[in-house]
This record gives structure tokens, sequence and C-alpha cells, in this order.
């Protein structure tokens, strides 16, 4: 993978905003210079990332939607398989957020819905629309700016992979006491963790670029 660094813009050159790009680490302004596919831009003043030439669309689109297909699966089946003295008790993510409401635990009932089920959701569906828009069918969405707004608000409340590290350290405590069975859902969720990883590595500013590149 190559990298580039930027030179500092000199107070004299012309100013274009929409070829300029700031550093969010120390603020620096820079003039954009074209990247190859998987090239990115890093300052010369801190060495924080600029920006990226991101995956083509196509490929993007095809992380996307197999991560809304492991989403189906991880809220699907269940994500344990409890056994205790020959009973057994199994439950969905969104039977474990209805349970605590029914415990009178509605913030965290709320909490698990939000940041496991709602908020990843939106997010791959917004970024299907978009892709699939630009990548499949080459023409601007009509609310790609919202999408992309609510897609940067969104970011920092999903927590797929804090759900699921919370679920094996509960799951690492019940071993000794009962028999514990991973269920589908468990994988799927180890799986769909990993995607949204990686999609997540995908910066906002970058899709913007990306955009404006792919239809000129």
């Amino acid at each position: 993978m190559a990298n580039k660094n930027n030179q500092p813009l000199a107070s004299a050159q012309p100013l274009h905003l929409n070829e300029l790009v700031g550093c969010e680490e120390c603020d620096a302004i820079y003039r954009k210079v074209d990247l190859l596919p998987n090239e990115r831009a890093y300052c010369t003043c801190c060495g924080a990332e600029l920006y990226r030439r991101s995956r083509p669309f196509s490929s993007l689109l095809a992380l996307v939607i197999t991560a809304l297909i492991v989403f189906v699966i991880a809220n699907s089946f269940p994500i344990v398989i409890v056994e205790l003295q020959g009973n057994t008790s199994q439950t969905t993510l969104i039977g474990a957020a209805w349970t605590m409401f029914h415990i009178e635990r509605p913030f965290v009932g709320a909490l698990i819905l939000m940041t496991t089920f709602i908020v990843p959701l939106i997010e791959l569906l917004l970024l299907s629309y978009v892709l699939s828009c630009v990548g499949l069918f080459k023409y601007r969405p009509h609310y790609l700016r919202l999408a992309l707004k609510t897609l940067f608000l969104f970011r920092t409340w999903g927590m797929v992979e804090v759900f699921l590290i919370g679920v094996l350290v509960t799951l690492v405590k019940l071993v000794g006491m009962v028999t514990v069975i991973p269920g589908v859902a468990l994988w799927a969720f180890t799986i769909l963790s990993i995607l949204l990883v990686y999609i997540a590595s995908v910066k906002i500013k970058d899709l913007w670029d990306e955009v404006d590149r792919s239809l000129t």
C-alpha cells in the first residue's frame, strides 16, 4: 500500500475550497492530490491521515450487503442456549432487550436496542442506499447529504463489538455453573463485528470524495 505526504499550502496559492483538505489533528491545510486505489495521504506536520482513496463502491457494497445478511441471521436465532438440570433457556438479542423492560430495566433495554440493533441497521441501510445509487445506478442520491450526516452522527453509537465482548465475558463466568451452548447468533455477531469494524474504517469524508470522483 503506497502512502503520500502532502505539503502544506503556501499562502500565495489560489484557494479552491473543494480542492483543500484540513488535518483533523493539527489543522494544517493542504491541496488535495490524486491518489491511486488504496493509497493514503498523510500530514507532514503531525503524521495524521488526511484522506485515502477508498475501495470501489461495488466492493464496499458487497461487504455491506453481506453484513446485512449476517445481521438478519444474528437477530433471528438464539445467542446462547443455557442448560441447567435438564432445563434449557435461550433468547435472541431482541428477547434479551425485551426482558430488560419486563424486569423494570427500561434504560438498559433501550440502550441494548439502540446500540446493537437500531443504529447498526440504520447504518447498513443508509450505506446500501448511497453505495447502490452511486456504484450501481451511477446517479447522485436525492438524500445524499442527509444520509452521510446521519452516518457520521450514528457511528459513535454502534456498539455490536462491545455487546459481543460483554456476552463472551458473561459466558466465561457461567461455564462453571451451567452448560452453555453457543447459538448461531453468537457466531453471526462475531462475523458481523469484524465486518462493521472494517466498514467503519472508511471515513465519511472519503465517501464524499469517492462520490464526487465516481460521478464526474
